[in-house]
C-alpha cells in the first residue's frame, strides 16, 4: 500500500463503532498508513483529521444545513475547530464525542431520522501504524434511508478527501 493511499477496509472488529448500535444499516471504513516518525496519539490524529476539511466540503455543509433545517433536522455547529475538546459529551461541528479510549475516539450524533458514529482508530499491524476512519449508521425511518441515500455519495468522497488532506499535513510537518 502506498504511504499516502487511502484503502477501503472492513470496520475493525475491535472498534467501538461495531458496538455502537444493536443494528447497523450502513458501514464503511478507510485507513491510511501513518509515516514512521509522525504523531502517534489518537487525540493529535483526531485534531488534524477534523481540521483537514476541504473548503468545498465547508460550502457543501452550509447548503446541507439550510436544506435540512427546513425539515427540522439538526444542523452543524460552525465553532472553531482549532481548540477541540475531545472529552466525552463535547461538541465539534456536527459531532459529539460519544466515547474515547487511549487509541480511539468515537464521534457521532443522534437525530430523529438516523444516528451515526464515526470512529478514529489508531492501530498497528505488522509493525506499521494505521489510522482507520469508520462510519456506522442506524436508520430510524424512511427519512433516514432517503437522507443517507443522497448523502452516501458525498460521504465517501469527503472522508477520502479529509484523509488525504490529513496525510499531506502530517507529511509536511515531518
Amino acid at each position: 500500500m502506498d504511504e499516502c493511499a487511502v484503502e477501503k477496509v472492513p470496520v475493525p472488529e475491535k472498534s467501538l463503532a461495531n458496538q455502537a448500535f444493536p443494528q447497523i444499516n450502513y458501514s464503511d471504513s478507510y485507513r491510511v498508513i501513518l509515516p514512521g516518525k509522525s504523531i502517534q496519539d489518537v487525540e493529535s490524529v483526531t485534531r488534524i483529521f477534523l481540521t483537514s476539511v476541504p473548503s468545498w466540503v465547508s460550502r457543501l455543509m452550509k447548503v446541507r444545513d439550510r436544506l435540512v433545517s427546513l425539515v427540522g433536522l439538526k444542523t452543524s455547529d460552525t465553532a472553531e475547530r482549532q481548540n477541540l475538546t475531545l472529552e466525552k459529551g463535547s461538541r465539534i461541528g456536527i459531532f459529539r464525542v460519544m466515547a474515547r479510549t487511549s487509541h480511539e475516539v468515537l464521534l457521532g450524533e443522534d437525530d430523529r431520522h438516523l444516528d451515526f458514529r464515526v470512529s478514529l482508530l489508531l492501530d498497528e499491524v505488522n509493525e506499521r501504524k494505521y489510522v482507520t476512519i469508520s462510519t456506522v449508521v442506524f436508520f430510524h425511518n424512511g427519512l433516514g434511508r432517503l437522507y443517507f441515500f443522497v448523502i452516501e455519495r458525498f460521504h465517501k468522497t469527503i472522508v477520502s478527501a479529509m484523509l488525504k488532506n490529513m496525510m499531506r499535513r502530517i507529511n509536511f510537518e515531518n
